[in-house]
């Protein structure tokens, strides 16, 4: 089922003393934020933030919430990781975000066995990776790579075209 509110972030930090917040952003896209007027302190979509305005600083975005006027307000964020509404980041509803793909099967194409089962997708700089627990109880890291990628389907699953020995 696909979640209605997706991790968005974590606050990292206070940012001087007008309540901006150092928001370690999850979204990707050039700017992630541009779409997004809120963001939630749960997963469920309560405890609303409206957005007042983003700037990006090196590897955060410095972000000024409606209502967070000091830094002692904006202290009580960090640590807090924040959601985005799937609505909000997707109106036409047609796009497949990772967190659709948790649970979901790995398939290589022209195989009608999955590898196994998507357990996570975590970022490791250079880019994303799918933790994937094979059918024998083992855990493999799988590179999300463009040309890898035959498709991702919130429903099916992922096929790819691995490179030879992979997943030996």
């Amino acid at each position: 089922m696909k979640q209605l509110f997706l991790e968005a972030g974590k606050v990292r930090n206070t940012h001087a003393l007008k309540g901006e917040v150092k928001l370690e952003c999850y979204l990707d896209g050039e700017k992630p934020l541009s779409k997004v007027k809120h963001l939630y302190l749960t997963s469920g979509g309560e405890k609303e933030l409206t957005i007042v305005s983003v700037r990006r600083q090196a590897d955060v975005y410095l972000v000024l919430f409606e209502g967070i006027e000091s830094v002692e307000k904006a202290s009580l964020l960090k640590g807090k990781t924040v959601f985005a509404s799937r609505e909000e980041l997707d109106p036409a509803g047609k796009l497949v975000f990772f967190a659709d793909l948790l649970d979901l099967p790995l398939f290589e194409e022209g195989r009608e066995e999955p590898y196994g089962i998507i357990k996570e997708v975590t970022s490791r700089g250079a880019g994303e990776l799918f933790t994937v627990r094979l059918s024998d109880g083992r855990e493999m890291y799988f590179p999300v790579v463009d040309e890898w990628i035959v498709s991702m389907d919130a429903e099916k699953g992922v096929v790819v075209r691995a490179p030879e020995g992979i997943f030996d």
